[in-house]
């Protein structure tokens, strides 16, 4: 699965699930829109195990509560 938020009209957070070695990961990366007008991932993201979204999602939520 994958989804996208548009920060701006060049950049984006793309929010998906993939899988590496065996491992169920998510990842949230920025992406930016190159010259050649190709959407290409930064360095700036996170990726995580799966088995962490539970864990993930609670303290996100906690975040949100304040």
């Amino acid at each position: 699965m994958r989804f996208e938020i548009d920060r701006t009209e060049t950049e984006k957070l793309v929010i998906e699930d993939s899988e590496y070695k065996g491992h169920e990961l998510v990842s949230l990366r920025i992406y930016f829109l190159s010259k050649e007008e190709e959407w290409l991932p930064t360095k700036k993201g996170v990726t995580f195990r799966r088995e962490q979204l539970d864990e993930v999602l609670e303290m996100l939520q906690k975040i949100k509560e304040g």
